[in-house]
């Protein structure tokens, strides 16, 4: 049976917010952190930089072209109905916003939790409250969103076992297996992304992935001989931030490139959730539909 507590202090406090029917946000302390954006008890949204939003996994992954979501996005400016402009131009279909919309919340609160979230905190929606770009509707219900981070979180446990952590530097694996495997073309994709210096989540955001779809992959690889997940960043090492994870250089990700900024000749509707830092069924017989329910994403 499923507790709340599997997941630290987000999953309690999201059952709170949703038996309070609570709107705002909620701000997830850590490192590196992030938020979640409830309107009436449910979640719509959800944003840290430890795992790629939906914008990120709609742009890397090719589904969308940069000048596409450019336009779209200037278009939206003024109704703030970002998902309609990009249907309505052919762009993406309503139900594969809503599927990436889905993903992205569920694999943000996989990754807060697996970062390690220190504490909750609530921020009531104020008058001019802005929603987000890209919203789940009606949204999420938090027991769903706690089970399915729990079960993540069990899988997690289990990765450890193979070395494979958040904070591993996963690197080609030196000998070749006995047995010949040939990787899927997730795997080829994250195998093309490892050099011994990204971590899962700079892998999850060159390939355009959920977190835990890469880090799920990786433990397999790791496990077929593919690839070795490396030695994991160690507190006090060079150029590391405080909290384990490395320190970034500023555009290391790229994610001004990817995401155009706003225009600000006028009136703002559209904002990105806030991320706090130093400022997306059971294991076993359903897991392979569940991957491919996420590859087809």
């Amino acid at each position: 049976m499923t507790r709340a507590e599997d997941t630290g202090p987000l999953g309690p406090e999201l059952l709170r917010c949703h038996r309070e029917n609570f709107t705002g946000l909620l701000h997830v302390d850590g490192t590196p952190g992030g938020s979640l954006c409830l309107r009436d008890g449910l979640v719509i949204a959800a944003a840290t930089p430890a795992a790629p939003g939906p914008e990120v996994l709609l742009l890397r992954s090719g589904r969308i072209a940069e000048q596409d979501w450019t336009r779209a996005y200037d278009s939206a400016l003024p109704s703030g109905r970002l998902a309609d402009e990009l249907a309505e131009r052919g762009l993406v279909g309503a139900a594969r916003i809503e599927a990436v919309c889905l993903l992205a919340i569920a694999d943000a609160a996989f990754a807060l939790t697996a970062h390690g979230a220190t504490a909750v905190l609530r921020e009531p929606a104020g008058p001019d409250a802005l929603p987000p770009p890209l919203p789940l509707l009606p949204g999420m219900a938090p027991a769903r969103l706690v089970r399915e981070t729990a079960r993540r979180a069990r899988a997690l446990a289990g990765w450890e076992e193979l070395g494979v952590t958040v904070r591993v530097r996963p690197r080609p694996a030196t000998t070749v297996p006995a047995a010949r495997i040939v990787p899927d073309s997730i795997q080829r994709g994250i195998l093309g992304a490892v050099n011994g210096r990204r971590t899962p989540r700079d892998i999850a955001f060159a390939v355009g992935r959920g977190l835990y779809v890469v880090m799920r992959e990786i433990a397999r690889m790791a496990e077929e001989g593919l690839l070795e997940p490396g030695v994991p960043l160690a507190s006090g090492v060079s150029g590391e931030a405080p909290g384990g994870l490395p320190r970034r250089r500023r555009g290391a990700s790229m994610i001004n490139e990817m995401l155009p900024r706003p225009r600000t000749d006028g009136p703002l509707k559209l904002r990105r959730l806030r991320a706090i830092a130093p400022l997306q069924p059971s294991v076993g017989s359903e897991e392979q539909s569940e991957r491919e329910k996420e590859d087809g994403e």
